[in-house]
């Protein structure tokens, strides 16, 4: 009897889906206080705003485009674009959730900006994105000159006004962290979710030469990066399992008042 690798790779992504969310929610049940407020931007079904909700959490999500099974429990702002302004004051939520969104956005700048503005000082971003760090995807960019990403590059027939589906804007990790420290967003916890056999195989195998050319552009050549003291995070970040074997990175941020990045 045959196989429809169409069934099973959906089932995988979907499988993928239910960690990346479990993951999120326990996180915030880590380090948000019930009671706690919540906005979810470009939420989808509104699922884990549903499950903070029956914790006692104060929940709100938005959607750019419909989606006829979001949870009828959860408030669900439609049509809002990030780029015109979240329709929130400043510094009202605990915690804002980026849960595979941020790849569909062209402009991360801006919209960290607007995300630190709705945020309490001392308040928290979970942002969850495809890892291009990954070593399967180097190797797939070094072959192609793609990285690999979870969906199929856009079309170029593709309007405007489409291409937020496709992941065109898949972030390049130092450079976010450079973006969420500029809108003062501390990064504390770096992540993954997801893990493949075949990748920790090649970092096995390609980690004795990653570690000391990664050692020497983070301490040696980048002299802006020595100069800003970040060269210990950076080096740690990139050379870890996570990054280097994870599917999908997840990044923790707390807003305050100093432009710092905690090591």
């Amino acid at each position: 009897m045959g196989y429809d690798y169409g069934i099973i790779k959906e089932y995988i992504m979907a499988r993928g889906n239910i960690l990346r969310k479990q993951k999120v929610y326990k996180l915030i049940k880590r380090y948000i206080p019930s009671k706690g407020r919540i906005l979810d931007v470009s939420c989808g079904n509104g699922e884990v705003l549903d499950w903070l909700r029956q914790d006692g959490y104060s929940v709100r999500g938005t959607n750019y485009t419909k989606h006829l099974d979001a949870c009828k429990s959860v408030d669900i702002d439609g049509g809002v674009d990030i780029y015109r302004g979240l329709p929130y004051k400043d510094g009202t939520y605990d915690c804002v959730i980026l849960l595979d969104v941020i790849a569909h956005l062209s402009d991360h700048n801006a919209a960290i900006r607007e995300i630190s503005r709705v945020i309490k000082p001392g308040g928290y971003i979970i942002v969850v994105a495809p890892n291009i760090m990954r070593i399967n995807s180097r190797l797939h960019f070094l072959l192609t000159g793609f990285f690999k990403a979870k969906r199929a590059f856009i079309g170029f027939d593709v309007p405007d006004e489409e291409s937020f589906k496709f992941h065109n804007y898949l972030p390049h990790l130092p450079v976010f962290l450079y973006q969420l420290r500029t809108h003062n967003l501390n990064c504390f916890l770096i992540d993954a979710v997801g893990y493949k056999m075949k990748s920790y195989l090649m970092w096995f195998l390609l980690i004795p030469f990653i570690i000391p050319m990664t050692f020497y552009k983070t301490h040696v050549m980048e002299k802006f990066i020595q100069r800003s003291g970040v060269s210990k995070l950076l080096f740690k970040v990139l050379v870890s399992s996570k990054s280097l074997c994870g599917e999908n990175w997840l990044v923790i941020a707390r807003k305050s008042n100093e432009n710092l990045i905690d090591t």
